[in-house]
């Protein structure tokens, strides 16, 4: 584990691929890797995505109602973000 990126350099090039995710993707697509971090949880990973979009790096784009009656917002990086998670994380 240790040549991994730090989990919030890792939540921010998810979203490098261009496409909308929420935060239960984020956490599908990160567990093999990371879920045995302490701030693995999706109260932290809201908060990650949360602080990115208030940071610039992130738009929210859309929202549901999941099965279990709570609310998913999905968000994609705009055009600031990609650059910088392209300049700072690769």
């Amino acid at each position: 584990m240790s040549n991994e990126l730090p989990l919030y350099y890792a939540i921010m090039k998810h979203f490098a691929n261009d496409k909308p995710d929420c935060t239960e993707g984020v956490m599908h697509d990160l567990a093999a890797s990371y879920s045995s971090y302490k701030l693995f949880t999706r109260k932290d990973i809201d908060e990650a995505l949360a602080t990115a979009k208030e940071n610039g790096l992130l738009d929210e784009c859309d929202w549901e109602i999941d099965a279990n009656n709570e609310l998913r917002t999905y968000y994609i990086a705009n055009e600031f973000g990609k650059d910088m998670i392209a300049r700072y994380i690769g």
